[in-house]
C-alpha cells in the first residue's frame, strides 16, 4: 500500500509511464538467450534513444577502449547489464526535464547530481561485491521523487524550514509537512516502473539505510549522494540538511576519516560528468 498521499500522486503526470519498446527492450534485457541483434533492434526503433545510448556508451561513464559504433556493439562490449543502465540513463534524461525548483535544482543541476550520485554509487558496488549496474540506476533515479513533489514543496517551504529549525531532518520535515518525503515518492514511481524491489527499497531508503533488512544497495546510493553533494554536484536547498549514516559508511567498509582520500578518487572519476550535461539530439 502506497503511503504516498492522493494529491501527490496527481503530480505523477511528471512521470511518464517507460515507452514500451523500452519495456521491451528491458524484457529483452532480462532473459540472458537473447541475442545482442534484437535488443539493437527494439532499441533502434527510436532513433533520438539509440543516438543517447550511443552516446552514452563513448563516454567517460564507461571509458571504453575502443569506439562503440552501433548499436549492437554497445550490447556486446558493454553487456546487457550495463546497456539496462545506458538506457534507463537515456530515457531519464527527459523525466528531468523540469527540475525541482521546489528544492532549488534546474534540469541541468539536478541531472548532474543524478549522474554523479549513479557513478559514485556503481563505483562503491564495484568494490564491495554488490551489483553496480542496479546500484547505477538506483542512484540515478535517488532524487526522483523531487519532480512530483517540487510544487508542494515551493508552497510550504517556510514550514519546513521551521520543522528543521526545531529539530528535524529535512526528510522528516518533509513528511511532517507534506505528508511524505521525496524518497517515498521516488520509490512509488519505481514500483510503477516495475523495477525490482531491491532497487525501489533503495531508492527509499537512500536517507534512511539502517531501515533495510539488507541494505548494500540503500547503502551505496546513500553515501554516494553525501559524497557527490561534498563534491558539488546538485546542491540545492536541501541537500546541507542531510546526515550521513555511520551504519552506511561502516557496513560499506568505510569511515568519516578514509573519505577524503576517497573524495580524491571520485573527484577524478566524476571529472567528465559535466560533459553530459545535456543528451539533446540533433
Amino acid at each position: 500500500m502506497s503511503r504516498v498521499p492522493d494529491r501527490v500522486l496527481l503530480a505523477f503526470d511528471l512521470l511518464e509511464p517507460l515507452p514500451a519498446h523500452v519495456l521491451e527492450a528491458m524484457r529483452l534485457l532480462d532473459d540472458l538467450t537473447s541475442s545482442a541483434e534484437s535488443v539493437a533492434e527494439v532499441v533502434g526503433r527510436d532513433p533520438v534513444l539509440a543516438a543517447r545510448v550511443l552516446r552514452l556508451a563513448n563516454s567517460a561513464l564507461y571509458m571504453r577502449t575502443r569506439r562503440v559504433a552501433t548499436l549492437r556493439d554497445a550490447v556486446v562490449l558493454v553487456g546487457f547489464g550495463a546497456v539496462r543502465s545506458l538506457l534507463f540513463t537515456a530515457v531519464a534524461y527527459d523525466a528531468f526535464a523540469r527540475g525541482a525548483p521546489g528544492y532549488g535544482l534546474d534540469r541541468v543541476r539536478m541531472w548532474q547530481h543524478a549522474l554523479a550520485v549513479a557513478t559514485v554509487a556503481r563505483h562503491l558496488a564495484q568494490t564491495r561485491g554488490l551489483d553496480a549496474e542496479a546500484a547505477f540506476v538506483a542512484g540515478l533515479l535517488h532524487d526522483i521523487g523531487k519532480m512530483a513533489l517540487s510544487h508542494s514543496l515551493q508552497e510550504q517551504y517556510p514550514a519546513v524550514l521551521e520543522a528543521v529549525e526545531q529539530g528535524a531532518d529535512f526528510v522528516e520535515a518533509e513528511r511532517a509537512v507534506l505528508g511524505c518525503d521525496h524518497a517515498q515518492v521516488g520509490a512509488e514511481a519505481a514500483r510503477r516502473w516495475s523495477l525490482p524491489d531491491a532497487l525501489v527499497q533503495a531508492i527509499e531508503h537512500h536517507h534512511r539505510p539502517d531501515e533495510v533488512p539488507e541494505p548494500g544497495l540503500a547503502d551505496a546510493v546513500h553515501v554516494a549522494d553525501a559524497v557527490s553533494v561534498m563534491l558539488g554536484f546538485g546542491v540545492g536547498t536541501d541537500q546541507l540538511l542531510h546526515r550521513c549514516s555511520e551504519g552506511a559508511l561502516e557496513r560499506l567498509g568505510l569511515s568519516q576519516e578514509e573519505l577524503p582520500l576517497l573524495l580524491v578518487v571520485l573527484a577524478d572519476l566524476l571529472a567528465e560528468v559535466g560533459a553530459l550535461a545535456t543528451l539533446e539530439v540533433g
